[in-house]
């Protein structure tokens, strides 16, 4: 895990509590680790790949890709739309996003 956004904090939070629900399933210890493994191994990998890829930087990365020498006004080189987009897809991948984020408004612009 790269160590961006808090993503090791906030994936050991995450594996904490998925292996707490394996656990307590009533299955033996070795199913109970093994849906655990199955459950968090694909989510860790998406991310760490995600991370890779410039992360919760991305929008950094794209405007500075677009516009490398410089812009006048950010919503020209990216829609405030496609910023919010990148960062809320980075976010839900991350477990990060909360269900009231989808209705919010213009507040801490990307």
């Amino acid at each position: 895990m790269y160590p961006v956004g808090s993503n090791g904090a906030s994936q050991a939070i995450l594996d904490a509590r998925c292996l707490a629900t394996c656990l307590e399933s009533g299955d033996t210890i070795e199913a109970a680790l093994a849906r655990y493994d199955n459950e968090r191994r694909p989510a860790t990998a998406e991310i760490v790949l995600a991370n890779r890829r410039g992360g919760p930087e991305g929008v950094i990365d794209m405007i500075e890709a677009r516009a490398p020498d410089g812009f006048d006004a950010i919503d020209e080189v990216a829609s405030y739309e496609e910023r919010k987009a990148m960062v809320r897809n980075y976010a839900s991948l991350a477990g990060f996003a909360r269900p009231e984020d989808s209705k919010a408004g213009d507040e801490g612009r990307p």
